[in-house]
């Protein structure tokens, strides 16, 4: 439930940050398909709110330390794998007229944000947050350009740390108040 949520609302923030950029930069639209975006980015968005739902309706899902470590564990891992996806694909984002790297922060803490409503923590996504992640699209570069041997090790190494290093960062508390009893108790 956590992935799928994550799926839908990143999608949500991805999307229609490519559809406002278009609508502002129509020279920039190479497919006819993105003049239609806006309401595929609204069906993202609700199933994100279905979702939350379904969560909500389960609280032990987004309280306690098991909670905790699994919205550690998959805001992290959808973040990651976007960041290095869309690094490896820069050219589609500059032929839309877009940075690959202000894009997908935006993107991040956009959904960040959404997330911190529900989920009972997220990343803070500061100075260090954003090192590690470009250290990783450096580190994913040098894989994909075929490093090997003993300097295969040191880079796999290097990504196995900055992962941890990523989960083992700076977290906010978080999360909806209808979930949490002792936050719902203040109002």
């Amino acid at each position: 439930m956590y992935a799928t949520y994550l799926s839908e609302k990143i999608g949500y923030w991805r999307y229609i940050s490519i559809y406002r950029h278009l609508q502002r930069n129509p020279d920039n639209q190479l497919y006819p398909i993105f003049e239609y975006f806006e309401n595929w980015c609204q069906d993202e968005n609700r199933h994100g709110d279905f979702l939350a739902a379904v969560l909500k309706a389960k609280p032990e899902w987004l309280a306690g330390p098991v909670a905790a470590f699994w919205s550690r564990f998959f805001t992290l891992s959808v973040y990651v794998t976007m960041y290095l996806n869309d690094h490896q694909r820069t050219s589609f984002y500059e032929s839309l007229g877009l940075n690959t790297t202000q894009f997908n922060r935006h993107v991040i803490i956009e959904t960040n944000n959404t997330t911190a409503r529900l989920f009972p923590e997220v990343p803070i996504i500061d100075a260090a947050f954003w090192e590690r992640m470009d250290t990783l699209v450096a580190l994913n570069a040098r894989l994909v350009g075929g490093v090997g041997g003993l300097s295969k090790v040191g880079v796999l190494a290097g990504f196995a740390s900055n992962l941890v290093g990523l989960f083992l960062g700076k977290f906010a508390k978080a999360g909806s108040a209808d979930v949490e009893p002792a936050l719902a108790a203040q109002y």
